[in-house]
């Protein structure tokens, strides 16, 4: 009886040591196969990138963010660089052991300055730019064209399933507040659109607030709020009915439309 109340207790003591064993080896193997998944990731989207036109342009994985770093040679390639980054890097976020979110990690050197002849007689012109205003005014009906050739030369980038406004969007919040700015009279329905994947309902709401960070952001630009009115529209407008993911991007939009009267 003395040895069989012996053996009973070593033997789950050693049992219990060797499922701690075991769980450290796979933990362990965890660990180094995020590791690799990550590593294989950064080296192809440096493929990708530099395959778009990028060599400088590197992707660096840390804690669920992917950085872009690199070096670029003007202002206007790191912020290129980023666009293309958010867009051919896609297909890899929510991966798992991949990354869920870009981030801006760049540098670029400064414009240079002006020459200081030419300073004095463009410093009422640049400060008109600076605030948003425009030599010549627009009529409204020209106005609502510009906005919407605008947005379907670039267009307005959301952070993954939700209402947050990515920042390479930051240039084209401007430059629609600028066109906005030239036809002081006229008012706007923002209009949010999404694709047809997923809950009606849900899409419904994103596409209210995705409307609503809209105006937001060119309120804080300096359009006027009350010229501005956000309208959420679901998945009820798609601009291509196909099942693929780029009649979905297509249709995962914002529109802006004069509005005759208020409303």
């Amino acid at each position: 009886m003395s040895s069989r109340s012996w053996a009973c207790p070593l033997c789950a003591g050693l049992g219990v040591v060797a499922l701690a064993l075991l769980a450290w080896v796979w933990i362990g193997r965890g660990d180094d196969l995020a590791s690799q998944v990550r590593q294989r990731s950064e080296a192809d989207g440096a493929r990708i990138l530099s395959a778009a036109g990028f060599p400088w342009a590197r992707l660096k994985i840390e804690d669920e963010v992917g950085h872009i770093e690199g070096t670029a040679p003007s202002l206007a390639e790191r912020a290129a660089a980023f666009a293309a980054a958010g867009s051919l890097l896609m297909p890899m976020m929510g991966s798992p052991g991949v990354f869920a979110r870009l981030q801006d990690a760049q540098t670029a050197p400064l414009p240079s300055l002006p020459a200081l002849a030419d300073t004095a007689a463009s410093a009422p012109s640049r400060a008109s730019a600076a605030r948003g205003e425009a030599s010549t005014p627009l009529t409204a009906a020209d106005c609502s064209a510009e906005l919407a050739s605008l947005l379907r030369a670039e267009a307005l980038h959301f952070r993954l399933g939700s209402a947050d406004l990515a920042p390479q969007s930051a240039e084209l919040i401007q430059r629609l507040q600028r066109t906005a700015r030239r036809c002081p009279e006229a008012r706007f329905r923002v209009e949010g659109h999404t694709d047809t994947q997923g809950d009606a309902a849900g899409n419904q709401r994103l596409s209210e607030r995705r409307a609503q960070a809209v105006v937001q952001a060119l309120v804080r630009a300096g359009v006027p709020a009350h010229r501005l009115r956000a309208q959420g529209l679901g998945e009820s407008r798609p601009l291509d009915t196909a099942d693929t993911p780029a009649a979905h991007e297509r249709n995962r939009r914002i529109e802006i439309h004069l509005m005759d009267r208020p409303g």
